[in-house]
């Protein structure tokens, strides 16, 4: 008998196959499941760590809740609705044929497989909001994105029928490659934590205003620990993804995807390393360590859209152009106002942007010729354009709402908002792009879990005064 691994591609066609190819189409899905759920709970652990320890907030407690909340949550409202429009049969390509999750039709592992996407997404998202939402906005933000708009995303993208995975432009047929998630996790959950940190505002004048003294004692090892479970956890998007009916199975460049990370995660995190001992200027302290470790995570983002396509030179080069990129969004960002504490903007959603772009020109056959993959790489931009737009839309509206009716900020994120915002000393609104990357000249350091006697805007108000 043939064994299946001689195969570079196999189709699953019940007529044609032999009762042992049938057993392990029926028996390899389970497992894979299993694996899945464990690296995806790691994963979550690992956010947990890193959330504790370096998000500033007066009680941990809240951050804990909220990730509970956050999981149990998002796997019911996917499990009920979320799967009925990712998976469960095709609708001129853009949406399921809604069956239940009782019915005989569902696959089960097909809901496992949507399951970790929508929960790695959605502690993405938490990083960028989490100890600062009301407990009813969080849950309102989780409902449209595991329930509405990512399963939205995973039919266009990830199933055999979906609108974006193949299409016809100009008479040639192009297809919306995305392996491992880099838009449809990376670039979604990065976008909606960027859109929920720009609506929250500013807490305090500058990241870089919490000193190395100011970190609590522990939280370097907590986060760094915490990177580490998320980089084993992301390993659970590489697992092959089985679907029974018309699905291309590559199997011998499946071997490829765990090199694949390894080398591109290593490659952006030394670079990464290298930047900074070519920086003088810049010590080694926390924020700085941590940025090294996060470039694991971003090394891996860059190839998530092509990880299962590309040699491994490649997925070193990626990661090494993905670590400049990073590299320099990560420090500007860091002395900005935008309190991206976890550093989300430049590890997902710059990172899944850019390999997003670059996947055509480094995934390409034989027979493709120079039209073909230029052609590829405009199918690539217009459903990049068409998704973050959509994102961006319904999230902003979303936030926006959820401002106006109350349920946005909770009461220590309010007080704190209110602290920055008198401590700035404004008295009239002003525009976006000077609220949040208008360098201060003063910083004001903020301890995690610290809390204040009166509001910190109006003792250095006072301060200044005399």
């Amino acid at each position: 008998m043939t064994n299946i691994l001689d195969f570079d591609y196999y189709f699953y066609d019940y007529s044609n196959r032999t009762q042992a190819l049938e057993n392990i189409i029926a028996n390899i899905p389970t497992w894979l499941s299993f694996v899945r759920i464990v690296l995806v709970i790691l994963l979550r652990a690992g956010y947990v760590l890193i959330h504790i320890g370096s998000v500033p907030v007066n009680n941990i407690n809240l951050i804990l809740l909220q990730n509970i909340i956050d999981i149990c949550w998002i796997t019911m409202v996917y499990s009920l609705l979320g799967i009925i429009i990712a998976y469960t049969g095709d609708v001129h390509g853009v949406i399921g044929a809604g069956h239940w999750i009782g019915d005989h039709d569902v696959d089960k592992d097909e809901l496992i497989t949507g399951w970790s996407a929508v929960v790695i997404t959605a502690a993405i998202c938490t990083s960028g909001i989490v100890g600062r939402t009301h407990t009813v906005g969080y849950i309102i933000i989780g409902f449209l994105l595991a329930g509405i708009v990512q399963p939205f995303l995973i039919h266009w993208i990830w199933t055999p029928h979906g609108w974006m995975r193949r299409n016809v432009l100009h008479k040639e047929h192009v297809h919306f490659h995305d392996y491992t998630g880099s838009v449809v996790i990376h670039v979604l959950g990065g976008l909606t934590g960027l859109i929920g940190c720009l609506t929250l505002g500013r807490r305090i004048l500058r990241l870089d205003a919490i000193d190395e003294a100011s970190i609590a004692v522990g939280a370097s090892g907590n986060v760094f620990a915490g990177y580490l479970l998320v980089f084993i956890g992301l390993q659970s998007l590489s697992l092959t993804n089985i679907q029974l009916e018309h699905f291309e199975m590559k199997i011998k460049r499946k071997h490829n995807v765990f090199v694949n990370n390894i080398l591109a995660a290593s490659a952006c995190s030394l670079f990464v390393v290298i930047f900074h001992f070519a920086h003088p200027r810049e010590e080694f302290n926390h924020w700085t360590v941590m940025r090294c470790v996060q470039a694991m995570i971003a090394g891996i983002v860059v190839i998530s859209a092509g990880a299962d396509a590309y040699p491994p030179l490649a997925a070193i080069i990626l990661g090494a152009i993905g670590s400049i990129i990073f590299y320099i969004i990560s420090r500007y960002v860091f002395r900005s106002a935008l309190e991206d504490y976890c550093n989300i903007v430049a590890t997902h959603l710059v990172c899944g942007i850019l390999g997003t772009i670059l996947v055509p020109f480094f995934y390409v056959q034989e027979d493709d010729d120079v039209k073909l993959v230029l052609l590829n790489f405009g199918w690539q931009m217009i459903c990049l354009i068409v998704v973050i737009g959509l994102v961006s839309i319904i999230m902003y509206l979303a936030f926006i709402i959820l401002q106006y009716a109350g349920l946005l900020r909770n009461r220590s994120e309010y007080l704190n908002h209110l602290r920055a915002n008198v401590a700035e000393g404004r008295n009239q609104r002003k525009n976006l792009l000077d609220r949040l990357f208008r360098m201060d000249r003063d910083a004001v350091y903020l301890q995690p879990g610290m809390s204040f006697g009166e509001p910190l805007g109006l003792r250095r108000t006072q301060e200044r005064e005399e």
